[in-house]
């Protein structure tokens, strides 16, 4: 629907005209694109692995912070 109506905005160059449309194409599939990848973060080539989060795990309990 986005795509469509920029084709209601009228412009001397046509050229000019569909680079912008296919560029404001091409950011929109690429945002989809990304939204994709990032629903399912820990499987994939793109994913998060535990070692960050063990990590954090145990300098929490080895901080003096957590005796209080």
């Amino acid at each position: 629907m986005v795509v469509g109506f920029t084709y209601l905005f009228g412009m001397d160059n046509a050229l000019a005209h569909t680079l912008m449309v296919a560029a404001l194409a091409l950011v929109i599939s690429l945002i989809l694109f990304s939204i994709g990848l990032f629903e399912y973060p820990y499987s994939g080539n793109v994913r998060v692995g535990p070692e960050g989060f063990e990590l954090v795990l145990e300098r929490m309990e080895s901080s003096k912070l957590s005796e209080l």
